[in-house]
């Protein structure tokens, strides 16, 4: 028979050389050689060395980051304003007296500093009253709301209860955003042709600001906005091609209208008509009289304590002059950070309370920041009766130094962290004992306490990990 397959015998002791594939020379490739970047397969192992991973001092020149890790990456750098507070008044400003200063800012300065006066005896409720100007939902009726949306299973309820909370919020802030409304119109116009600026003129003198503004104004106004001056606004950016500062206004004029429109008392008091229907609601409303519900609105202790509250309406007009009218650019940038501060600790993604209390104590000036976790044992799976608060206070005492007050409170019993100026070293057996017989004079214990330098401040992130939870979570940046 023909040999058709052409079968050969291989030689003997040559097994181990015919077994294994012979490598082609002439294609091999050089690995020194950088191949193309294909982000859609696996490419060859090369010289290359793109990864951001392997190399940490490769700089992104965009940024490409949530919100949330946006929000993350500014509070480790500019989180704290009680620096910065000490920074400005006990440095700089407490003599009132300051190169290229203006009269009216030390004024103004003046004025703030006699507004934060505090006896040592009116302590304790001076910060009570800072507690309820910081926490808007709270007293009996929000606290029979809360018990209703936790204790119901049904979706429409929960969803409708939210959106009363937010229609309560926006009423509550209603002289807010028609001052901001007020504010974007004046923008608005400084950047329009005249022809434009005219026609705005004469729609914004229809307009009822401040005073003028009565009960009945916020569905006037939102309807000349959405009607009138919106719809211009859309026809002029058309016009004149400006896509720039005046299609940016008009976008968030419309944005700040709906905040407005929303509001509107009579559209709350319409959402909670709609969730009395539900019989979840009435088990805990039982016998409420829903035409007062805007008086039970407006006594609550937060809206009581937010009228009485002029420091933190100086403060902040304070900070804004500060920005515009420093001395130096040093100045203006120190106040900068301290309205960034503010603005971050008010932030949808901070988790915990957060608090400030500029006090003038026996000609002392001191400034305190303090962030409270009043749930911190819901994160562990604590129950009600196992409550766990945890709490950072950050404090500036002027002539003294820096302090740093980190506690864990859970039934009377107090695991606690002080931390104090290097000047008080030789003091810490007379702090101690000061601070337990503070605890005892209170009923708690003192379980845990430790005491340190202040020289290592102690970071928001580290006394609450839980702000960083939401770190792999989804959220898109728009």
């Amino acid at each position: 028979m023909s040999n058709i397959l052409r079968v050969t015998t291989p030689m003997a002791g040559n097994y181990d050389n015919m077994s294994q594939p012979r490598a082609d020379m002439q294609n091999r490739e050089d690995p020194r050689i950088q191949g193309p970047v294909n982000p859609n397969k696996v490419v060859r192992a090369d010289a290359r060395s793109d990864s951001a991973a392997e190399e940490q001092n490769v700089g992104l020149k965009f940024q490409y980051q949530s919100n949330f890790e946006g929000f993350i990456s500014q509070m480790k750098s500019q989180g704290v304003m009680t620096e910065e507070f000490a920074t400005v008044f006990f440095e700089q400003l407490s003599n009132q007296v300051k190169a290229g200063m203006s009269e009216g800012f030390a004024q103004e300065i003046a004025q703030f500093l006699e507004m934060i006066q505090v006896d040592p005896e009116n302590m304790l409720a001076f910060l009570k009253e800072q507690g309820d100007a910081a926490i808007r939902f709270q007293g009996a009726f929000f606290s029979l709301l809360r018990q209703a949306m936790n204790d119901t299973k049904n979706v429409e309820l929960r969803a409708g209860i939210l959106d009363f909370m937010k229609r309560y919020t926006d009423m509550a802030e209603g002289k807010h955003i028609l001052r901001e409304i007020e504010q974007t119109i004046k923008e608005l116009k400084s950047g329009m042709l005249q022809s434009g600026r005219e026609k705005m003129e004469e729609m914004e003198q229809q307009l009822k600001f401040g005073g003028n503004a009565g009960p009945g104004s916020t569905e006037e106004n939102a309807s000349l906005i959405k009607g009138k001056m919106l719809p211009y606004l859309n026809k002029y950016i058309g016009g004149t091609h400006d896509r720039g500062s005046v299609r940016e206004g008009a976008a968030f004029l419309a944005a700040l209208t709906a905040r407005y429109e929303n509001g509107d008392a009579a559209r709350v008091l319409e959402r909670f008509e709609q969730l009395m229907e539900y019989s979840a609601m009435q088990k805990y409303f039982k016998g409420f009289e829903t035409q007062s519900l805007l008086k039970v609105l407006e006594a609550t202790d937060f809206e009581k304590t937010i009228g009485k509250n002029k420091w933190m309406k100086g403060f902040v007009s304070l900070i804004q002059n500060g920005m515009q009218q420093g001395a130096n650019i040093e100045q203006k940038q120190v106040f900068r950070n301290m309205m960034t501060s503010i603005l971050l600790n008010e932030s949808v993604y901070m988790p915990v309370l957060h608090m400030m209390l500029p006090m003038q104590v026996n000609d002392n000036l001191t400034f305190a920041e303090m962030w409270v976790d009043p749930d911190a044992g819901k994160n562990s799976g604590g129950k009600e009766k196992e409550r766990i608060i945890q709490g950072l206070v950050k404090f500036d005492i002027q002539d003294v130094g820096f302090f740093d007050l980190f506690f864990v409170y859970q039934d009377k019993k107090v695991n606690m962290q002080l931390n104090y100026p290097d000047a008080l070293k030789d003091k810490e057996k007379e702090i101690r004992n000061k601070v337990a017989e503070a605890l005892a004079e209170n009923g708690l214990t003192g379980q845990e306490l430790f005491f340190g330098s202040s020289k290592d401040s102690i970071a928001i992130s580290e006394a609450f990990p839980q702000i960083f939870e939401r770190k792999n979570s989804i959220n898109v940046k728009i």
